[in-house]
């Protein structure tokens, strides 16, 4: 990351999944429509100008945006170094579009993953055959070099194959990765399925196996995004929402922020205030509060 300040976009909200843990819910949606491709590009001139170098594309799912091959396009001729969308793989099955994707100057994809077989992913995505297509999006992603990183929301269903996926997908040759906790937004709080609901201390309960895997492998050990460092005190220096990097993020309502306006829903209890970490702490998800309480939620004497 050193050298780089990101532009996160927020194209659509648009999706051809059905993820029944997705943050943004249906009344969102309507809300919300894709931005227009001439409000894309002048923001990514002006941050530009400003420093930014990395340009990363989110929805919703950004590979169905209408005009994503020239808003990745605008980016390499405007000087982005790194073009990076966030998608759930499914377009990326089609080779032709990963190559179309190559040529206009895709450099970086992270790709959602719920498991290492079709029954784990497709419990959640709703969408029969989608994890064989994120596979063949591996494949196709790997043949035109575009680097792929594997993001994993932690759930109910999958924490205790936890070791087992990250085994899987390191057998296929990734080697970057990123680990998330359920947000109790959107859907989770629409109807979405209350069997996805885990403890944040059960969801992470293998992590130190997990994390000798990559030790043995010889392979960074990636961020943890939505989990609070009283959760994980050993890790707070892989806790991408403590130590927030230097990024902008263009909303749906054309404002330019900064990246805290991505956790202005959490929270914090009154005793956070005594935690050693609280002043780079973004809070807890009050959805997750619903559920399980705040108890796991102490403040840390010291790190």
């Amino acid at each position: 990351m050193k050298g780089f300040k990101i532009l996160e976009i927020y194209l659509n909200f648009s999706c051809n999944q059905k993820c029944i843990h997705c943050f943004n819910g249906e009344d969102f949606r309507q809300a919300n429509k894709d931005l227009k491709f001439s409000k894309v590009a002048s923001d990514i001139f002006k941050m530009r100008k400003k420093g930014c170098n990395w340009l990363s594309l989110l929805g919703g799912e950004p590979t169905v945006y209408p005009e994503i091959l020239k808003v990745v396009s605008l980016g390499k001729k405007t000087g982005y170094r790194r073009i990076m969308t966030f998608s759930n793989g499914l377009k990326y099955s089609d080779a032709g579009f990963v190559s179309d994707m190559k040529s206009a100057g895709l450099t970086d994809t992270c790709i959602s993953v719920h498991g290492d077989n079709g029954e784990l992913h497709e419990a959640v995505t709703g969408v029969p055959g989608s994890f064989n297509k994120v596979m063949a999006a591996i494949d196709n992603l790997k043949r035109e070099k575009i680097n792929v990183m594997i993001i994993l929301v932690l759930n109910a269903l999958n924490y205790r194959h936890f070791p087992r996926i990250v085994r899987f997908f390191i057998a296929k040759g990734i080697r970057n990765y990123m680990f998330f906790a359920l947000k109790y937004q959107g859907r989770m709080n629409e109807g979405g399925d209350s069997n996805l609901a885990v403890r944040l201390s059960e969801a992470f309960s293998k992590i130190d196996e997990v994390r000798k895997i990559f030790a043995a492998k010889r392979i960074k050990f990636p961020s943890i995004l939505h989990v609070p460092p009283c959760i994980l005190p050993k890790y707070i220096s892989h806790l991408d929402n403590y130590s927030t990097r230097p990024s902008t993020m263009l909303t749906q309502d054309g404002e330019a922020a900064g990246m805290e306006k991505a956790h202005k829903d959490l929270v914090f209890k009154p005793s956070c205030r005594e935690c050693v970490c609280y002043a780079g702490c973004s809070g807890f998800d009050p959805g997750y509060a619903k559920i399980f309480g705040d108890q796991e939620f102490k403040p840390l004497k010291k790190v």
